[in-house]
């Protein structure tokens, strides 16, 4: 028998499908189908085409994912 604690937990995985999806998978999506989505769109944002503004926008968007992600692994 091994010396394992009566208290021992379980161990988890290191990660889960959800924190995937977040931190890897919209990530992805936000910047690959968003540009390609807004690419032939002639809109301007503060002078920059609407695909460059939504690079811009995805600068901060992808650490937002990363954040929730880590999160989500925290909270298990």
């Amino acid at each position: 028998m091994p010396d394992i604690p009566d208290n021992a937990r379980e161990s988890l995985p290191a990660t889960t499908p959800l924190t995937l999806v977040v931190g890897m998978g919209l990530p992805y999506a936000l910047v690959i189908v968003g540009f390609l989505l807004f690419e032939h769109v002639d809109g301007v944002v503060f002078g920059f085409p609407l695909a460059v503004a939504w690079l811009f926008a995805c600068m901060v968007l992808v650490p937002c994912c990363m954040a929730v992600a880590w999160w989500l692994g925290r909270v298990r």
